[in-house]
């Protein structure tokens, strides 16, 4: 396939396999009757479901809300495979991210699986598969770290087999390693927030070293439009993280005991952190832009 197509591909295989694989397990099989530790420790995010069904491995969605609400990946996902598309077909390979380099890929890939990677644990509340929620999460903020990384090594002229060397085998080892360490049940905003301080320690070297001045160095201050996307990336952020504080258990946007169509886990903290990683995606766009 054409490297042009390529980011499609990379969307409708990671749809088919995630959530064709959800919906025939939930729908099909039935869930692996191995309840996730939140039912003990009250920290399922709110949405009331049925803990006998748990225990039984049976068929359906135990959270439909906090569920259905990652279904924003494939919009975000397919806005980047599409913006992506374009890029490639005009042919500015001005960076990374507008370049055919399968590295531009990959943020398809994890601007996707931040969504549907997030349904394995609502969908089922059994430890044996819920997993698949932390991880998808630590693939997409160790995606922040690599392809920053990847960014400082197309600066100091380092050669593609040394940049794609680093990031493949970085990328998905990141991500297990953090996996590995969720299972000590430390909280995962920690492990998240680990890696998102790398990321922004990352941004801040490479403005340091671009001029030898920060405001000056960093794409944010030197482009206009990159500033706008990075900030309010932030800000989506920011308000996605209060969402999910305010809507744990026991907090105060956790009421009607759950039965609530309103659920702000799914419908704030999901979509905003979908927000935020499209964001991303139009900042690291705009290096070495001039329009």
């Amino acid at each position: 396939m054409s490297p042009t197509y390529r980011p499609w591909l990379v969307y409708g295989l990671g749809t088919i396999l995630l959530l064709g694989e959800i919906i025939f397990i939930g729908y099909g099989t039935g869930w692996p009757a191995t309840p996730d530790s939140c039912i003990v420790g009250g920290n399922c995010y709110c949405e009331w479901f049925d803990k006998a069904l748990v225990a039984a491995g049976a068929t359906g969605f135990r959270q439909p809300v906090n569920t259905w609400s990652n279904l924003y990946a494939l919009v975000t996902a397919a806005w980047v495979a599409c913006r992506m598309m374009r890029d490639r077909q005009e042919g500015s390979a001005i960076n990374t991210m507008r370049s055919t380099s399968p590295i531009a890929d990959a943020c398809v890939f994890a601007v996707l699986f931040l969504g549907l990677g997030s349904m394995w644990f609502h969908a089922s509340i059994s430890s044996a598969v819920s997993w698949m929620d932390g991880f998808s999460m630590y693939v997409f903020s160790g995606y922040l770290v690599f392809y920053t990384i990847d960014r400082l090594l197309v600066m100091k002229g380092v050669s593609d087999a040394v940049r794609n060397l680093v990031f493949w085998i970085g990328w998905p080892v990141n991500a297990i390693i953090f996996t590995d360490l969720s299972a000590s049940h430390l909280p995962s905003e920690l492990f998240i927030g680990i890696l998102v301080g790398i990321y922004v320690l990352l941004e801040v070297f490479i403005g340091l070293i671009g001029k030898g001045d920060f405001f000056a160095g960093w794409l944010g201050w030197r482009d206009v439009k990159a500033r706008i996307f990075w900030l309010c990336g932030l800000g989506a952020f920011l308000i996605a993280t209060l969402f999910r504080a305010l809507a744990g258990d026991g907090g105060p946007l956790c009421f009607d005991d759950g039965h609530s169509w309103f659920q702000p886990h799914g419908l704030i903290w999901h979509t905003f952190s979908g927000a935020m990683a499209i964001l991303l995606y139009f900042y690291w766009r705009r290096e070495n832009a001039t329009d």
